[in-house]
C-alpha cells in the first residue's frame, strides 16, 4: 500500500493511501449544506470523492491549500472532521470493511480499528488548526508500520 503526503501551509503527514482515501471519501459525505449549492465547498466535495477513486496512489491530494483559504473555511471543515470522526467512533473500536467498500473504495479485506482513524483525524485537525509542526521529512507514516 503506498502512502501520499496531507500538506497545508507548508506542514503536513504521511497516511497510507487506503486510509487517506476512506477518510477524504467519508468527509466528503459529511460536508455542510452549503455543498449542495456551487462554491467552494461544492468543488472542494467533488475533488474529495475524486481523490478518494483509487486513481491516485502515492500523489493523493487534500488540496487544503487551494480550498481552505481563510478562518471561516477552517471552520468549516474543523466541524466536518469531527462529524466524519464521530460517525466513525458509533462503530465501536473497528470500523467494519463492510462499511468502508461500500463506500466504493479500494478493498478492504479486514475492519480497520478506530485508532487508525483516529490518528489520521487528529493529524488532519491539528494541520488545519496550524498545530502540526511536522512536515514531509519528519512525518512518521500512519499508521505505524508496526500496526499494520
Amino acid at each position: 500500500m503506498g502512502s501520499s503526503f496531507t500538506e497545508f501551509r507548508g506542514k503536513g503527514f504521511w497516511s497510507r493511501d487506503g486510509l487517506l482515501e476512506a477518510w477524504l471519501r467519508i468527509l466528503s459525505l459529511h460536508m455542510e449544506d452549503e455543498v449542495h449549492q456551487p462554491g467552494w465547498q461544492h468543488d472542494l466535495r467533488d475533488q474529495w470523492l475524486l481523490q478518494s477513486a483509487g486513481y491516485f496512489g502515492g500523489c493523493i491530494s487534500a488540496s487544503l491549500d487551494s480550498f481552505v483559504t481563510d478562518n471561516e473555511r477552517v471552520a468549516v471543515i474543523l466541524r466536518v472532521s469531527e462529524r466524519s470522526l464521530q460517525s466513525l467512533r458509533a462503530f465501536g473500536p473497528y470500523v467494519p470493511s463492510a462499511f468502508l467498500n461500500a463506500l466504493g473504495l479500494n478493498p478492504f479485506g479486514a475492519d480497520v480499528p478506530i485508532e487508525w482513524f483516529e490518528r489520521i483525524a487528529e493529524c488532519f485537525t491539528a494541520l488545519l488548526r496550524g498545530e502540526l509542526t511536522t512536515d514531509a521529512s519528519t512525518s512518521p507514516v500512519l499508521p505505524d508500520i508496526e500496526q499494520l
